[in-house]
């Protein structure tokens, strides 16, 4: 049984390895997908594996007391709901550019070219919300985890708070190609808002985590 658990472990390692390595290919083509905004949902979704990891080490402690099981229980559900939604819109996102190059490419003009834009916009957006979950899933394991994990969760937190800045620059160059004023002041304000949010989250989580890294060398 243990050999047999272990096989799967192993295979689905295998697996991951392959679908990351197969991105991490075709990425690198001269192509146009996937692009930015993939790679920034990729990025995300490294930051998220980082995260993961530190979580489980915490969740396995012998010693951990009932809340310390709760919290890191919970804590990993969390983690792996906001994995599989980055790599959905990874894939999501490669779609909707797929369509709006094809609209772009045929000329098509009105509602069709507009919804297509509008999705290609939005996939980045929503990467922008996801990460921003995601920092504070960074600051609150980082609240309750070993001081000597505090640099890993460091790298999430510049991993996540870069994939968040990175969906920003390929959505708002979508903007132009929204042709109504006013659903293109919309979209502005709401990545500009996400934009700033991110900053300062990413700030914050940081900020805070290099306190804490602070604070255990002191007292060592």
């Amino acid at each position: 049984m243990v050999m047999h658990t272990l096989f799967q472990l192993s295979a689905l390692g295998h697996f991951y390895h392959v679908m990351n390595a197969s991105f991490l290919d075709r990425l690198a083509q001269a192509r146009p997908d996937p692009g930015g905004g993939a790679a920034a949902a990729y990025a995300a979704g490294v930051g998220m594996a980082l995260l993961t990891k530190i979580i489980r080490l915490e969740k396995s402690r012998p010693y951990n007391d009932e809340f310390q099981v709760k919290f890191w229980t919970e804590q990993l559900a969390e983690t792996r709901r906001l994995t599989r939604i980055f790599q959905h819109l990874r894939q999501v996102d490669v779609e909707a550019y797929l369509t709006m190059s094809q609209a772009l490419s045929v000329r098509q003009q009105g509602a069709n070219l507009q919804r297509a834009v509008e999705e290609a916009t939005r996939c980045p957006w929503q990467i922008m919300e996801q990460a921003l979950e995601a920092l504070e899933l960074v600051a609150s394991a980082g609240a309750h985890c070993r001081r000597h994990l505090l640099s890993d969760l460091l790298v999430a937190t510049e991993l996540l708070g870069g994939a968040l800045q990175g969906a920003y620059h390929i959505a708002a160059a979508n903007l132009p190609l929204i042709r109504s004023p006013h659903q293109r002041q919309e979209w502005a304000a709401r990545l500009h808002q996400a934009s700033h949010q991110g900053l300062e989250a990413t700030l914050r989580v940081r900020s805070q985590l290099v306190a804490l890294v602070h604070a255990a060398a002191n007292s060592a």
